[in-house]
């Protein structure tokens, strides 16, 4: 009993393991392990890089103010008649300080003040991780520490291949999703033209009643001048839906006749196109084009940039050249405002990967089907 026991607890652990694994591998889960990665990957290079940058911006603060109390005392020691002691006094110090800032530079200062704004805040770091798993890699922000730069290669070798196998899953159901609604757009098209249709199948039904009751005598006229009138509304109405003179007492059934064949062409166009559904590469283009402009707009509002690099900045992003020219926020403060600018960033650069994944998805497909196109015109 005490054997069987332990097989079954054995057996629902295995289980269980299999279901969180199938989880993670999942769209949501692989979402949730890199938006958790990320997360993970903040706090340790906040915890690691966050100290070291506070300990530079000390050190290059303190030496500014030494320099600044050197040439302060200068003033009342030195002989103020004497100009040149005067400036020999302050130039060594200044001097000094200079080199203190290049020492300080090469650690990782960047000129950011002590208090006032941090490159290694959470937010900051979120941003970071995300760039080394997307590769992005602006280098406006990298780590300085020794422990930092080889936990940033560990980091990389992880997330690389976790964020490469998200952008294929999560592209490939974005495109499902996209063909799912271009279909719908397709047969809301179709639906609003079988509507007309039917609005004219109504209007000939009325035409129909009138020419019936027309040939069949059922509507007398007073006088010979309305009778005349009656009957050329008969031609007009025949010569309007293609029905010979000869075969008055077949309008019904001929009209009728069309309108049922109309309605029946446009509802096999729509099985055909559905059947082959391929999004168009201009609109999958479009789209792309729109979220690199309203992305050019909102950074540009914030960071008062041109509209030009704004769009650049944007593009290098999402296209994961990352040359670190522009960045948003490069006096980033301690602020909440600040710190909100990094996480829409951070979102905008996600999701704009995850639809470029899905444009590239789209775009496969139809420039396939290009290709052999024209290589069957070639073969021709």
């Amino acid at each position: 009993m005490s054997r069987r026991h332990r097989r079954s607890k054995v057996t629902r652990v295995v289980n269980l393991v299999k279901r969180i694994i199938a989880f993670f591998f999942s769209h949501v889960g692989l979402c949730a392990l890199v938006v958790g990665y990320a997360l993970l990957g903040a706090v340790v290079f906040r915890a690691v890089e966050g100290p070291h940058e506070m300990r530079i911006q000390s050190q290059v603060t303190s030496a500014r103010q030494r320099a600044v109390d050197v040439a302060w005392n200068a003033t009342f020691r030195v002989n103020k008649l004497d100009t040149d002691q005067w400036k020999k006094m302050v130039h060594a110090q200044v001097k000094k300080f200079q080199k203190e800032c290049m020492v300080a530079i090469r650690r990782g200062y960047d000129g950011k003040e002590l208090g006032v704004s941090a490159q290694w805040t959470f937010t900051g770091a979120f941003l970071y991780s995300l760039t080394v798993i997307t590769t992005i890699g602006y280098g406006n922000t990298s780590a300085k520490t020794y422990f930092g730069k080889t936990l940033t290669i560990l980091y990389a070798i992880v997330g690389i291949p976790l964020m490469l196998l998200f952008l294929t899953n999560i592209g490939d159901v974005m495109a499902k999703i996209f063909r799912f609604l271009y279909a719908q757009s397709i047969r809301l098209k179709f639906r609003i033209i079988l509507w007309h249709k039917k609005r004219k199948a109504a209007k000939i039904r009325r035409a129909n009643s009138l020419v019936s009751r027309l040939t069949r005598g059922r509507i007398k006229a007073d006088s010979s001048q309305d009778s005349l009138a009656y009957k050329t509304n008969i031609f007009k109405l025949l010569d309007m839906y293609a029905v010979p003179s000869g075969g008055v007492n077949d309008v019904e059934d001929l009209l009728t006749a069309r309108v049922h064949l109309e309605q029946l062409e446009v509802r096999e166009n729509v099985q055909a196109q559905l059947d082959s559904i391929r999004v168009p590469l201009t609109l999958v283009v479009f789209t792309m084009l729109a979220y690199l402009l309203a992305g050019a707009i909102i950074f540009s509002i914030w960071e008062k940039w041109t509209f030009l690099d704004s769009f650049y900045f944007c593009y290098i992003s999402l296209t994961t050249i990352g040359f670190g020219d522009k960045f948003p926020g490069n006096a980033v403060g301690n602020d909440k405002d600040a710190q909100l600018k990094l996480v829409i960033t951070s979102i905008y650069l996600l999701f704009g990967m995850a639809l470029l994944a899905m444009c590239f998805n789209l775009a496969q497909e139809e420039v396939q089907n290009k290709t052999r196109w024209i290589a069957r015109q070639f073969k021709s």
